[in-house]
């Protein structure tokens, strides 16, 4: 090699050495580290339930449905099923309704097993958001089988959010047999809305009038085609009683 291509600095670079090149990588990885790190703790920190009592975590639970921030859905989730506290639990779940991942189906059914009644509740209204057959279904099971009235009442909300042909069934089957005079009010309020309608006929009451207004107004619910076809794809019988018919009422 040539005094003068020395000099102009010409010719093949020196080989950086192995250690030092692995002393790089570790560096950069190192680095990379420290800003996951770094990430998840923020991360964390704005997703965490704070408070020590009960009101403070619910309205912690607010403010992470509100605001959304990644991995507020996972943290919803957790506490709806180790929150010690019923209304903790409750108050995931309805934020949860904000969240229709299906990776939290399993915890919303879960969590209407619930021995709380309150739980149960805020999770058969948050069900409803899955909109499918499976969600129609467990729901139709609260509806007809739970014991608690407002567990009920909720679930004929979530039966409302359900699109799925099924929900339906048992909106009607609820205004039909249910034992409770709201609960028969409500699941009618739903149906009309979910056929495109109002209710605006007799007020709820507890004495024979409204028992025989409500028997009026499932049979008439029953001749729409909706209703037809939710019970034919369900595989369920529509009965009906045409002696409900031959009472002079005024339908809206």
């Amino acid at each position: 090699m040539s005094s003068s291509l020395l000099r102009s600095g010409g010719g093949v670079a020196p080989r950086r050495s192995p250690a030092r090149t692995w002393g790089v990588v570790i560096l950069v990885l190192a680095a990379i580290g420290m800003v996951i790190g770094v990430v998840g703790v923020v991360a964390f920190r704005r997703t965490r339930i704070k408070g020590s009592n009960p009101q403070d975590r619910i309205a912690s639970i607010c403010r992470l449905a509100d605001t959304r921030p990644s991995g507020a859905g996972n943290r919803l989730a957790q506490a709806a099923l180790e929150e010690s506290d019923a209304s903790v639990r409750s108050a995931a779940l309805v934020g949860l309704a904000r969240f229709p991942d299906p990776k939290y189906r399993d915890t919303v059914r879960r969590c209407t097993d619930d021995a709380a009644s309150q739980v149960r509740a805020a999770a058969a209204a948050t069900l409803g958001r899955y909109g499918d057959e499976e969600a129609a279904r467990r729901l139709g099971e609260l509806v007809t089988g739970d014991s608690d009235r407002n567990v009920r009442i909720a679930t004929v909300i979530g039966l409302g959010r359900c699109a799925a042909p099924e929900a339906l069934v048992w909106l009607l089957e609820a205004a039909e047999k249910d034992p409770d005079a709201t609960v028969q009010f409500e699941a009618v309020k739903v149906l009309y809305w979910k056929l495109g309608m109002r209710y605006i006929g007799e007020k709820m009451s507890k004495g024979p009038k409204w028992k025989m207004q409500v028997a009026f107004v499932v049979e008439y619910l029953k001749e729409y085609p909706q209703i037809q076809e939710a019970y034919r794809r369900s595989g369920r019988e529509l009965v009906r009683h045409p002696e409900h018919q031959l009472d002079d009422h005024t339908v809206h």
